[in-house]
């Protein structure tokens, strides 16, 4: 039996699940060596990334999944930590102070470290997952694959949209179903007309599809 496939993140797809696009992305411009793993396959949107903790230790793998339906969109963006930066801030002073103290050294050294890394990690990069009720998740990207995500969250978009109509058109009845029962077919749309869900325009062009099927 052939083993199933896997995408970035290590999750194993169903028997008929298709990956569609997968992209593997540095997880901040500071820990440059975490990576972030994302993925779409015909029915969900994958993700892993690693905890952290203070942004540079990993501490475990966070996973999730989204079906397709879920999500009204995906999108790639940019922000400055104005926080990072006045706590990176203080913190190097604090640190590059404590250095010329005796006995305060090794505490100083972390606090300098520490404070040049959330400097340099503020301006953040991310690839946000929206869904259908208003809400959003950020999977944090470093900036220099700002390019990168661009291109995966627009390629992802499109997917997500292509994906849908074919889900819809699968489950449109067609024209067929007029066929079998053309009666039925002029009541409904008589309804649909009635209700001004569709214009004259419209009405008159189904009613033509449904008799030249006859």
């Amino acid at each position: 039996m052939a083993q199933p496939i896997r995408v970035p993140g290590g999750v194993a797809l169903a028997p008929d699940e298709e990956a569609l696009i997968g992209g593997t992305f540095m997880y901040s411009t500071v820990a440059f060596y975490l990576h972030t793993d994302l993925s779409l396959t015909d029915r969900r949107f994958l993700a892993a990334r690693p905890n952290t903790v203070f942004g540079l230790i990993p501490v475990g793998t966070s996973r999730s999944s989204y079906p397709i339906e879920n999500i009204a969109g995906v999108s790639a963006g940019t922000r400055f930590d104005v926080l990072g930066v006045l706590f990176g801030g203080v913190a190097l002073l604090i640190g590059l102070a404590a250095l010329a103290i005796p006995n305060a050294q090794i505490l100083g050294l972390i606090l300098a470290l520490l404070g040049a890394a959330s400097v340099i990690g503020a301006p953040k990069q991310y690839v946000e997952v929206m869904n259908s009720g208003g809400g959003a998740i950020r999977f944090p990207v470093s900036v220099f694959e700002r390019g990168r995500t661009l291109e995966f969250a627009s390629a992802v978009s499109e997917a997500i949209a292509r994906t849908s109509r074919t889900h819809r058109a699968a489950s449109d009845p067609g024209p067929t179903s007029a066929v079998s029962d053309p009666t039925g077919a002029f009541r409904q749309l008589e309804q649909l007309r009635s209700q001004g869900l569709i214009t004259e325009d419209e009405y008159a062009a189904k009613r033509r599809d449904v008799l030249s099927r006859l």
